[in-house]
């Protein structure tokens, strides 16, 4: 005999709808949801010695649990867990995800600011905005940020070389003065003729040798910095802390 998907699920309510009475014995903070008893999950796994079979709706996690004499199980696991990470186009908080903009948790719902002090978020939830995720390295927290928008290069950054030049040395020359020379005859115990600069004409100096000067090159740069950005694509980054 075939059973179809549509009976099954009449079978499984049928069966979960039979159980839900043995949960009227039991003491749940919430109201009844569709006769069922309810809760938040805390409020379900604290409740004191319950009975064996009993199922709640949890008002958080919006599944069912059921306890099993020891503990209590959920019915149906929820495709999400309590700070699971998503990204999307959408733009506000949805379906218990909510969107990490810094936000101080005491804007949260009362359910949703629990999880998140359970997570370890007790003042503000993270600030994803311009941030890509990363895992923690040895030294780091979750939920720290890190990195920066934008660097600025210094000569610390520069690789350590060394540049070298020189100038030529074939600089010796002289230099020439435009001043006279004048010959006469000066009377002294030698009777010589002495050779004097006048008021015009030409001489050299002496040379003054090979020699090198320093040069200074600069680099032509405004120190502007350059962003660090690899190409991307702009989506909303959400936390699942329930409803």
């Amino acid at each position: 005999m075939k059973i179809y998907k549509s009976e099954l699920m009449r079978i499984v309510f049928v069966i979960i709808f039979a159980y839900c009475f043995s949960g009227f014995s039991q003491v749940f903070p919430g109201t009844p949801v569709s006769g069922f008893p309810s809760g938040t999950t805390t409020e379900i796994t604290n409740t004191t010695n319950p009975v064996e079979a009993t199922i709640a709706y949890s008002t958080n996690e919006k599944i069912f649990y059921y306890y099993n004499g020891n503990t209590w199980i959920p019915f149906f696991t929820s495709s999400q867990n309590f700070g699971d990470i998503k990204y999307g186009i959408q733009t506000n908080d949805h379906n218990g995800w909510y969107l990490l903009n810094g936000r101080n948790i005491s804007t949260l719902s009362s359910n949703a600011r629990t999880t998140a002090i359970s997570l370890g978020f007790t003042s503000t939830l993270p600030n994803a905005t311009n941030r890509v995720l990363k895992h923690p390295n040895s030294g780091e927290n979750v939920g720290e940020l890190g990195g920066q928008e934008q660097i600025t290069l210094s000569r610390a950054n520069l690789p350590n070389l060394d540049f070298t030049g020189s100038t030529t040395t074939n600089g010796n020359h002289s230099h020439t003065i435009s001043r006279q020379t004048r010959t006469e005859r000066i009377v002294n115990r030698f009777d010589d003729n002495r050779t004097y600069f006048g008021d015009s004409g030409t001489t050299n100096t002496s040379t003054s040798g090979d020699h090198s000067h320093t040069v200074t090159v600069s680099s032509g740069g405004s120190n502007q910095p350059f962003e660090t950005y690899q190409p991307y694509l702009v989506v909303n980054t959400f936390i699942y802390l329930g409803d």
